[in-house]
């Protein structure tokens, strides 16, 4: 007897698991609700991924317009904005009379402002890489394509190094020249105020005025003088140190003179260009 009840015991479980199995099988709904708590604490932790994964399959086993809220949610967070988009749409169209409308569509409205800033930085960076693109081709070709054969007869003329030590000097002499010239003429102007002070006031007219006088027609002088050397002074000093400058050979080199005329000097500068 006892054999036989320890022989017979499995069997009774065996047989109790088989036949109440199919009673206790969960049904969609319950399957659905599981997956969608199990969802809700991955998307809590922020596992924005693995909650979009459960409730789709919750969605698969039980279809109902909250998961698809929820569905989007997770896309959102996951910045896919359209798809975010389109199951906020689904959930709208599947419950129309849904008490927190207002909130999805503000949603909505979120993920679309956030999708048009999205495309227009990827238009962004697209014409950014065009633009490096074809940059890179032009500097392929122009590297691929030889250059122009120089001219016979005509090669590079290095510097003069005289040439422009004398134009530096010249030039700076030139420079000393027109400022002598300036303090000359502030002096005479200076000079020529006090002498007209005199003339308005009615004053006398003395040997010191007299002196005064004199001395701002030759300040004038020196001064008119001083800013025509310095002048010429300071533009051969510009030639000077262009014509020590190194060229290329195919360029033309100017000539540059002065010529004494009757009433004073010309500054030529000649070439062939």
């Amino acid at each position: 007897m006892t054999r036989r009840t320890y022989v017979a015991r499995p069997l009774f479980v065996a047989a109790a698991m088989t036949v109440a199995s199919p009673a206790f099988a969960a049904t969609p709904l319950e399957t659905a609700k599981e997956l969608a708590t199990h969802a809700s604490v991955e998307y809590k932790v922020g596992h924005f991924e693995q909650a979009l994964d459960l409730y789709g399959k919750a969605y698969e086993s039980y279809p109902t317009p909250a998961l698809l809220f929820n569905i989007g949610q997770c896309h959102k967070m996951l910045k896919s904005y359209e798809r975010a988009i389109y199951f906020f749409h689904g959930y709208l169209r599947d419950a129309p009379d849904a008490p927190n409308r207002a909130f999805v569509e503000k949603l909505m409205a979120e993920a679309q402002s956030e999708l048009d800033a999205q495309r227009a930085a990827e238009a962004a960076e697209a014409r950014r890489r065009a633009a490096e693109a074809a940059n890179a081709e032009k500097a392929a070709k122009a590297a691929s394509t030889p250059s122009a054969p120089r001219l016979a007869g005509t090669p590079d003329r290095p510097g003069n190094a005289t040439f422009r030590i004398a134009g530096v000097a010249t030039g700076g002499a030139g420079v000393v020249l027109l400022a002598t010239g300036i303090y000359f003429g502030l002096h005479s102007h200076s000079l020529a105020n006090e002498v007209s002070q005199i003339s308005t006031e009615h004053g006398t007219w003395s040997a010191a005025a007299q002196s005064e006088y004199d001395s701002g027609k030759s300040a004038a002088t020196a001064a008119n003088v001083l800013y025509v050397v310095g002048a010429v002074a300071l533009a051969t000093g510009g030639v000077l140190t262009y014509l020590g400058l190194p060229k290329r050979g195919t360029e033309s080199v100017p000539a540059a003179a002065i010529a004494p005329t009757a009433g004073g000097a010309t500054f030529v500068v000649a070439g062939r260009f």
